[in-house]
């Protein structure tokens, strides 16, 4: 067989450009030819004219979306392409097709940013499932649905701008706010098995696309608008979520974004000597409530009945005082039957808390409280009841020992301040001293940090203290280990017998 010679390779033919702008060919380097900013005057924030703006040359027919800003300037000296974390030029990133079109530089820098920083600000957790959903998954998905790519590269626009304040980001966050909900509107109309996942995460991410007040003057009115607009998003992702809650969609690769508990939990360590309904937790089917809110087919132990239900002191009394207004012997709260299901939705809550403490079981069922929030307590809320706006502050406190996320603030302070004017005004006595207990946590929050204010909870709680819950949870677990045959070791039984003594 003939040997080809390999001392010689011709070039394969290529077109040469005289199109370029005046600055690259004064500086003579290759120009990308891209409008209105070639990639060599972007990255360094040069001025960038063509001879020939009517040119009708290649780069002109995928015109980025949005001109190009970058945060930061970079000379050529300061370039070390050994980090990761140094922007790349527009000019050595290969053009992206989505079902919206071509991606600009400016949004694959975007869809970077929001893979690299932005998604740790949407969810309360941070292992490798949820890592890879939001770095490789949902950005990929996104490419084939635009209302989900709109959703994430508005999310990424206003986290950039918040860090690094720009003109360019906040306006192209307003664009793609309003495409997202342009895109998703159209979305609802035909849900489908193949954009079902697509739409159920947009409605995650919209919840943080909600504006806030932007003004340090803004009134009480403007912040409780925040609030409502928030609940009213909440209530969209729970509808969405129910389409699928009892059809397999633990099956979806999105599930783990919606998944409402990460352990089952020890029954509480209290006994009410009362044998009323309401100082215990609801029955129903396994899937619907608090205390097995996931769905039926990802539980392999068999569940009890109805608990007792694990509140602080204060949040207690209220629901006694519902109780006992309901009485034969009380006038009828008209709002009663509204509350409970609210009251009893943090039992699980708390629960979570003095077993595992500040464990991502805890962060879950906090991010997912509001999917146990119906309708009717949403109206209640809107006409400003105290009640029902003291139980949302005490979601917002909870929210805030989590580690990160857009639901901590300075918007979530200002409209817990905005309820307690209303609550202080017109609520009761018991409702008051609950809003107090939302006052205390968030004060030792800002004193001292996240731990106290989690312990500080269980304080004049009585029977119940901080640092038992582990030590509980172990000797439960252990329990379980036994009923199911397996030999525990001698130091495990002897926490097991020291607990139950």
């Amino acid at each position: 067989m003939t040997r080809r010679s390999v001392g010689f390779v011709s070039k394969k033919p290529h077109r040469k450009s005289r199109g370029g702008c005046s600055t690259c060919k004064r500086k003579k380097v290759k120009c990308d030819e891209s409008q209105p900013s070639c990639g060599y005057c972007s990255l360094r924030r040069l001025s960038c004219e063509y001879q020939d703006s009517a040119s009708s040359s290649p780069a002109s027919a995928t015109v980025p979306r949005y001109s190009r800003s970058p945060s930061t300037t970079i000379s050529d000296e300061e370039i070390d392409f050994d980090d990761i974390s140094t922007p790349i030029s527009t000019w050595l990133v290969p053009a992206v097709q989505a079902a919206s079109g071509y991606m600009s530089s400016f949004d694959i820098e975007l869809l970077h940013h929001y893979k690299t920083f932005t998604w740790q600000m949407l969810t309360p957790r941070d292992d490798t499932t949820t890592m890879s959903l939001h770095r490789e998954s949902i950005p990929q998905l996104s490419l084939s649905h635009p209302h989900l790519l709109y959703a994430i590269l508005s999310v990424a626009a206003t986290h950039s701008n918040a860090l690094a304040p720009s003109k360019k980001a906040e306006e192209l966050a307003l664009v793609c706010r309003q495409r997202t909900f342009t895109e998703y509107s159209k979305a609802l109309q035909n849900i489908t098995a193949e954009n079902y996942e697509a739409v159920l995460v947009t409605a995650i991410l919209l919840l943080s696309l909600i504006p806030t007040p932007v003004s340090d003057s803004a009134d009480t009115d403007a912040y409780l608008g925040w609030m409502d607009s928030f609940l009213k998003m909440s209530e969209g992702l729970r509808v969405l979520a129910s389409l699928r809650w009892a059809a397999g969609i633990e099956k979806l690769s999105v599930y783990p974004l919606v998944c409402r508990e990460l352990r089952t939990l020890p029954p509480p360590p209290i006994f009410h000597s009362s044998d009323n309904r309401h100082l215990h937790t609801s029955v129903a089917a396994v899937g619907t409530t608090p205390d097995h809110p996931n769905p039926p087919s990802t539980y392999y132990m068999q569940h009890s009945g109805a608990t007792p239900v694990f509140l602080p002191p204060c949040l207690m009394d209220l629901l006694t005082s519902l109780n006992d207004a309901g009485s034969n012997s009380g006038p009828i709260d008209l709002h009663g039957n509204t509350l409970y299901p609210v009251l009893h939705a943090f039992s699980p809550i708390f629960l979570s808390l003095y077993y595992y403490h500040l464990d991502p079981d805890f962060f879950v069922r906090v991010f997912v409280f509001c999917s146990f929030l119906m309708p009717d307590f949403l109206l209640l809320v809107k006409a400003r009841e105290p009640r029902a706006l003291v139980l949302f502050a005490w979601w917002f406190a909870l929210a805030g020992l989590v580690p990160r996320g857009w639901w901590v603030g300075k918007a979530v302070e200002k409209t817990v301040e905005a309820v307690g004017v209303i609550v202080m005004n017109e609520g009761d006595e018991m409702t008051k001293k609950a809003f107090k207990g939302v006052d205390s946590i968030l004060s030792v929050l800002h004193r001292e940090g996240r731990e106290a204010a989690a312990r500080s909870i269980f304080d004049n709680w009585e029977n119940v203290h901080w640092g038992d819950g582990p030590e509980r949870a172990k000797a439960w677990e252990a329990s379980l280990l036994m009923d199911w045959g397996i030999d525990l070791d001698p130091g495990t039984k002897s926490l097991m017998d020291e607990i139950q003594e």
